[in-house]
């Protein structure tokens, strides 16, 4: 994939998180079987029946429809998904599953026409694009993570144990769901939560090509993720998810550590690197500059808990 399209995904993941919807958090009622009504994102949501014709904008919801074991429902799918993020089996899964279309315009919004989604007969979309959304499609529902509608505030463990309640709910697999997070919370408290201990980190996306560079606040799931392995958010204290900042900004912190979060750009490392005053800070001086996937740490999905255990062994590295 070129490198303009993974950072107009990524640029996509920034967008939503700061213009999205308000609302409530999920709910569901209904029987086990029959309809099922959803709150998600600030819209009730109705599902006549359990999904068989599911189409996918983008990657998040895969963990936890193949732990629910409802992956074979996605009959099509549209925009990124990184064989980083899964198993040999789930990418394997994945592959066998039709592309619509990879391509992002440059809002970074997927580019998909709501006839093409349409066209698959779904009945439920998970994630969203500019032209099928909550908002332009009421005939089929479509489900957004929290994390993208501004739902998600000091966020926590919790937020991924809800993501994955959303689709138990949805497909009625609470019993699979619940084994599921007893499964991810064993990989949480297994976590080694002093190979971080006593360092600050700045978590940032950088700013390919002159864009602007982001940092991430106590609103973003990737506080719980370093304060899992006993790191300190420099930006943890900001009532905020992902906000941009200065060099100056990033400097005057001091981080011990930098984490930088990418969509797969070849020059994300030295975007920030390369920023006035880098070479000052500790983390510069000690070498701990740490890149790893954006999804493996936003938004609140089991990818969380990987992007964890992804970044406890490079912290391992530096020591």
């Amino acid at each position: 994939m070129k490198k303009t399209l993974i950072s107009a995904v990524a640029a996509a993941a920034l967008v939503f998180s700061l213009s999205g919807c308000t609302g409530e958090t999920e709910k569901a009622t209904g029987p086990e079987t029959g309809a099922i009504q959803i709150e998600n994102c600030g819209h009730n949501l109705t599902f006549e029946k359990v999904p068989e014709r599911v189409v996918l904008q983008n990657a998040y919801s895969v963990e936890t429809l193949v732990n629910l074991g409802v992956l074979d429902h996605v009959v099509a799918k549209a925009g990124y998904f990184p064989e980083i993020l899964f198993d040999d089996a789930t990418n394997k899964a994945l592959q066998d599953i039709p592309d619509m279309t990879n391509r992002i315009g440059e809002s970074g919004h997927l580019v998909i026409s709501k006839e093409a989604v349409m066209a698959e007969e779904p009945d439920a979309i998970f994630g969203a694009s500019d032209s099928v959304n909550q908002d332009t499609t009421t005939e089929v529902p479509v489900i957004i993570n929290r994390g993208f509608c501004g739902e998600v505030k000091n966020a926590s463990w919790d937020d991924v144990f809800r993501d994955v309640d959303l689709y138990a709910d949805i497909f009625r697999k609470q019993e699979e769901a619940e084994k599921y997070k007893a499964e991810l919370q064993k990989q949480i408290d297994a976590l080694d939560s002093t190979v971080g201990a006593g360092k600050k980190v700045a978590v940032l996306y950088p700013g390919v090509g002159g864009a602007s560079t982001y940092a991430y606040g106590k609103d973003s799931m990737s506080n719980p993720v370093v304060k899992a392995l006993g790191l300190e958010n420099v930006f943890g204290d900001e009532n905020k998810r992902v906000f941009e900042v200065t060099a100056e900004q990033i400097v005057a912190q001091s981080p011990d550590v930098v984490l930088i979060l990418h969509m797969g750009e070849a020059d994300a490392v030295s975007a920030v690197t390369s920023l006035s005053g880098m070479e000052t800070t500790p983390a510069m001086q000690n070498d701990a500059i740490i890149s790893m996937p954006l999804s493996f740490a936003e938004p609140p999905t089991p990818l969380a808990v990987k992007g964890a255990q992804y970044l406890e062994g490079e912290l391992k590295k530096l020591k």
